[in-house]
């Protein structure tokens, strides 16, 4: 199963990601949201924090992970530095009634 990675900058739009993350885990039942840096780690804090109530409010149940990640990062037009993120996996199931 391939999950998608959502990128949080310090400057993302909350409500945009939170949609964007509500439909894979609609679609999918798994997203993957990335951050590098303390602006986009407060950012991707306030994502969790309202994706998570929407999730409950649609009877999701579901599992969140946060683990470091390697990723490349493009410094200039052909140079790239591996940095670390943080990454955090959500799945979702919806609950049985």
């Amino acid at each position: 199963m391939n999950i998608k990675v959502l990128k949080v900058a310090g400057d993302s739009n909350i409500n945009a990601v939170v949609d964007a993350a509500l439909e894979e885990i609609k679609q999918n039942l798994a997203v993957n949201i990335d951050c590098i840096g303390m602006k986009a780690s407060y950012q991707t804090v306030k994502v969790l924090i309202l994706f998570t109530e929407r999730l409950l409010k649609m009877g999701y149940k579901f599992y969140i992970r946060p683990y470091y990640v390697k990723v490349d990062t493009l410094t200039h037009e052909h140079d790239t530095i591996a940095k670390t993120a943080i990454r955090w996996t959500i799945i979702g199931q919806r609950k049985k009634y």
